[in-house]
């Protein structure tokens, strides 16, 4: 789902920046670091598109990731969860409503750090979602890290920069990019929860003698390339993000 999660939060933050920001440069900032950002919860799954995205360095991170996802599903499993020998791996931490919300904080204290703050997390998200869109694209989902993707990312590292630049100049609000990440992240878990696998919603409370239930929608739907509401989704975000631009940036009359 790599690329669904990418596009969703392509489109949210092109919303957001649309909405909250005060110049045109802020949409498209938001919607690369949306994009991005949307990708961030499965970073408990080395094995993942984005755990692999730009190997060997999200590699590492992922497996981090995961050992503190299981650590805290040892402290806090009930015995009802314990009894299906669950490691606590992918979906659950990152996976938590908690975590969109730390996720978010993290990228606001670094988008506030100073004048490379935001350059920097623009930067991140963005090579992010250029690993794993190449990495669908070219077939390598399951590949290690080539030239290639290292010199997309250095490509995505350079442009950011350009761009990112921008907002200093028109007096962006550092909190717009801690929004957009902490809801890039939200949206993740929402489009977890459409799948029969479902998410950790009611974590760190309890529901039916578990904190680490997984809750899914009604009508739970299968992902992967033959996932029809999955590629829906996925042209619906990627035709609705220039809809956002031509919507706000139009002029009246």
């Amino acid at each position: 789902m790599g690329t669904s999660h990418a596009a969703t939060g392509l489109l949210t933050g092109a919303a957001l920046g649309a909405v909250l920001g005060n110049h045109p440069a802020d949409l498209v900032l938001c919607a690369a670091v949306g994009a991005g950002a949307a990708l961030l919860p499965d970073l408990d799954e080395p094995n993942s598109s984005v755990g692999r995205s730009l190997a060997p360095i999200t590699e590492g991170i992922s497996h981090l990731t995961r050992g503190l996802s299981r650590l805290v599903y040892r402290w806090t499993a009930t015995s009802r969860d314990s009894a299906g020998h669950d490691e606590g791996g992918h979906r659950h931490l990152t996976h938590t409503l908690p975590a969109a919300a730390g996720f978010g904080a993290l990228a606001w204290l670094l988008a506030s750090s100073g004048l490379w703050g935001a350059p920097v997390l623009v930067w991140l998200m963005t090579a992010l979602g250029i690993g794993v869109i190449w990495r669908e694209v070219t077939g390598q989902s399951r590949a290690r890290a080539t030239p290639a993707i290292l010199s997309l990312a250095l490509l995505a590292a350079t442009l950011t920069y350009l761009v990112a630049t921008t907002p200093h100049l028109v007096g962006a609000d550092p909190r717009l990019f801690g929004i957009t990440v902490g809801v890039g992240a939200l949206v993740h878990i929402l489009g977890d929860w459409l799948t029969p696998a479902g998410v950790p919603l009611a974590w760190p409370l309890k529901y039916r003698g578990k904190r680490w239930w997984m809750f899914h929608s009604p009508l739970p739907f299968a992902t992967g390339r033959q996932s029809a509401p999955e590629w829906v989704i996925r042209v619906l975000c990627l035709l609705g993000t220039p809809a956002i631009w031509l919507w706000a940036y139009t002029p009246a009359g």
